[in-house]
């Protein structure tokens, strides 16, 4: 073969890649504007006060943080008692963050599966403890027949992370995010000749694999597709606006951004479809509120559900999981809110929540179960240290915190 033509055959691939990506990297970088727009809600007079403190930090927070848009809700005792958005759902065009506005809401998507979960539970078309081929015979791995939905949804069960995944084909459409699956069960391809990392119930890995796995579970217990299930369960009785396929197209749906110093520029298109339950789907910080919320009606979820759910889950030497985590949800108690070292509390707080890393967003969800408090935030950008952005989170609850429990500061 003529070695012209060679050189040419070889650096064809590699300039198809190269040459799109340096123009990504190096080109459609804006600057963020340094007078935003900001709206709030007080939904209850007797917060007005540190409603008015919440919004001040949510604006300072945007701005010191170099943030598109921030926008955060908070309820308490069930009911919704404010909420603000900062900054632009999209820069090019000055369209305003709205209190609607939706995210992509990253891992935060296993709490909202813990919840669908949790009401399949009550409503006896799942237990916890049964192995999974007992609700899924077609498993397309035989090594899944004995795991439990315990044990996945407390990522015990063994299943690898992305970093650990050894079936090769899925590493790679996990890493392009290019594909769609129209179907739950049809991302389960991604994990599906992966090999355990460790014998079920004996060892903790974080993996979203164990929580998309849980939901193709609950979609055939079910017999209901997994968006429909969330659609009849969740979004229909909470009276939700925005929960949703974060692929899904939605008038009220930000632009996510890559962002460096003060300049952003549009993320490049992903499809989730391959991790809805855990890691795929979108809300606003209004849903994402109304769905912890929802997690102190009795009627909606009961209680004995809500401490199981809340509970730290146990390996079978009888010691908790290194990262606390319960069932879709972590636990910690900590003298101080979360990240928020620097401003110590007089006593100990216990709070339980899930946050969410997705492709250009981050998002928040933080219940205080003894006091029935509620937030949750969302951006659309990624902060590289997780704690730029829910830090935040302690300014914006502090008020209202202030209020209900003055002995804490």
């Amino acid at each position: 073969m003529n070695v012209k033509i060679w050189k040419i055959l070889v650096l064809l691939p590699v300039m198809i890649i190269v040459v799109p990506a340096l123009w990504y990297l190096t080109t459609g970088w804006q600057q963020l504007p340094d007078q935003v727009p900001a709206i709030q809600q007080i939904y209850q007079d007797e917060f007005s006060s540190a409603a008015q403190s919440a919004f001040l930090s949510l604006q300072q927070s945007r701005a010191q943080q170099q943030m598109p848009a921030l926008t955060a809700a908070v309820a308490w005792q069930g009911k919704l008692i404010w909420a603000g958005a900062a900054g632009y759902a999209d820069v090019s065009s000055k369209r305003a963050a709205s209190l609607q506005s939706q995210f992509r809401i990253g891992s935060t998507s296993k709490a909202v599966t813990a919840t669908a979960i949790a009401r399949a539970v009550a409503a006896g078309t799942l237990q916890l403890d049964v192995p999974i081929a007992s609700y899924k015979a077609s498993l397309p791995n035989p090594q899944w027949q004995v795991l439990t939905l315990r044990q996945l949804m407390s990522h015990t069960a063994g299943l690898p992370g992305y970093e650990q995944n050894d079936d090769w084909r899925g590493v790679v459409q996990s890493l392009l995010k290019q594909r769609h699956f129209p179907n739950v069960d049809d991302g389960l391809q991604i994990f599906d000749h992966a090999t355990l990392q460790y014998q079920p119930g004996h060892g903790f890995l974080y993996s979203s694999f164990d929580v998309n796995l849980a939901s193709s579970v609950l979609q055939s217990a079910s017999k209901t597709p997994f968006l429909a299930y969330l659609t009849e369960q969740l979004y229909k009785p909470l009276q939700l606006k925005s929960l949703g396929a974060a692929h899904h197209p939605h008038k009220e749906q930000v632009t996510f951004y890559q962002s460096k110093a003060n300049q952003v520029k549009p993320h490049w298109p992903v499809d989730l479809s391959q991790k809805l339950a855990g890691g795929g789907l979108a809300a606003s910080s209004i849903d994402l509120v109304t769905i912890g919320s929802a997690w102190f009606d009795v009627a909606f979820i009961p209680p004995q559900l809500q401490q199981e759910f809340w509970t730290p889950q146990r390996l079978q030497d009888g010691s908790v999981n290194p990262q606390n985590y319960a069932l879709g949800f972590r636990r910690t108690e900590h003298g101080n809110l979360y990240c928020d070292k620097d401003n110590p509390l007089k006593k100990t707080i216990r709070y339980v929540h899930h946050g969410g890393v997705s492709d250009g967003a981050q998002s928040w969800l933080v219940i205080y179960p003894d006091y029935q408090l509620v937030l949750a935030m969302n951006t659309n950008i990624v902060k590289e240290d997780f704690c730029d952005f829910a830090l935040q989170a302690a300014g914006i609850l502090r008020p209202f915190l202030q209020q209900i429990d003055p002995s804490l500061f």
